[in-house]
């Protein structure tokens, strides 16, 4: 069977197919990203994407032929397999998608619930460790990830259908909670900024940026910025991306600022992650997904990371008996899409 996987964020709109038995999800066929603002709608994008895979596949698939089931993963709550996207002026119905598309079925899932599947795809390989001991085998297991957004869900194994089952959470718009005197002053500056602020305020793309801001207006810090960080982010053409700048030349050492923002990211992430790994007793591992994390993969291998998930006072010889991994698989959200539009 040939099963249409989506995987559709704030920025970026990421389609596939896979030729694949019910079980087990194989190498694309074809697959393809697009902005997810190049078109007004998702049905736009999945419609162009079928026409450019005819084009590619010989015509073997296109609208209402050669697809068997399909599922698109999207940033945003799910009811009725309609979802309100959280990022994005979109509402997506998968009756009308099915429609659009001519596909029998199509499936909407939240994105979290496509990566957490995803987490249980990949192999080893695209693990990469950030300490504590080997995940315990069918435990439950904790998926988080910074992107555009903030996103969660978490893993539960069911004995009756001997495999995980996916529990999808929103847990990413909970309040941030500052820890040190520093976390406090960058918690005032978000509540300026915003009113409320939730932990996707500081672990997504814009987070990372208005970390950095916060800094930069630190009278202790502001004489530090290397001047031609300022100059790439005020670049007015093309515009730049501000966590790919200070992420760049914090990685590099170019900038003490960026540095220090990098840092920061990298403790608060540890401490969110912590805290789903007390939540569900996370045995299984806590995985980290998204966009930022394998970029940064150094800053959170330095240890502040795992300092922060361990730092839960009495129960810090629990936190360091469970086990947190970095995905590092390109299409991680694709790769679960494309397992539950193979399931019934």
């Amino acid at each position: 069977m040939v099963l249409l996987a989506g995987d559709v964020g704030g920025t970026n709109s990421r389609f596939a197919l896979y030729e694949a038995s019910p079980q087990v999800a194989a190498t694309p066929l074809f697959d393809r990203t697009y902005p997810s603002t190049s078109h007004g709608t998702l049905e736009d994008i999945a419609d162009a994407f079928l026409a450019d895979a005819s084009t590619a596949l010989d015509g073997r698939v296109g609208r209402g032929k050669g697809v068997s089931a399909a599922c698109v993963a999207i940033a945003g709550p799910v009811e009725n397999n309609i979802s309100r996207a959280t990022n994005l002026p979109w509402v997506v119905d998968g009756r009308s998608l099915a429609a659009r598309l001519g596909i029998e079925r199509v499936r909407i899932v939240n994105d979290f619930y496509a990566a957490a599947l995803g987490v249980t795809a990949v192999g080893p390989e695209w693990l990469a460790p950030l300490g504590g001991p080997a995940p315990s085998p069918r435990g439950p297991i904790a998926v988080l990830g910074a992107g555009t957004g903030l996103g969660e869900a978490f893993l539960l194994w069911s004995a009756s259908g001997n495999r995980y089952e996916v529990v999808p959470s929103e847990g990413g718009h909970v309040d941030f909670a500052p820890r040190t005197p520093l976390e406090v002053g960058l918690l005032q500056f978000l509540a300026n900024k915003y009113g409320r602020v939730s932990c996707e305020r500081v672990l997504s793309g814009r987070g990372l940026g208005d970390v950095f801001s916060f800094l930069s207006q630190e009278p202790g810090c502001c004489a530090l910025i290397h001047p031609d960080t300022l100059a790439a982010l005020a670049h007015p053409s093309p515009r730049p991306d501000p966590a790919a700048v200070i992420s760049e030349r914090g990685l590099s050492g170019a900038d003490p600022i960026c540095e220090m923002a990098l840092a920061v990211f990298a403790s608060v992430l540890g401490a969110v992650a912590g805290n789903l790994a007390l939540t569900v007793l996370a045995s299984g591992g806590v995985f980290v997904v998204g966009g930022i994390a394998p970029r940064v993969l150094p800053v959170l291998r330095k240890g502040g990371f795992r300092e922060a998930f361990e730092r839960k006072g009495r129960l810090h010889t629990l936190l360091e008996r469970i086990p947190a991994f970095v995905v590092t698989h390109p299409q991680v959200g694709l790769l679960g899409a494309a397992a539950a539009a193979a399931s019934p």
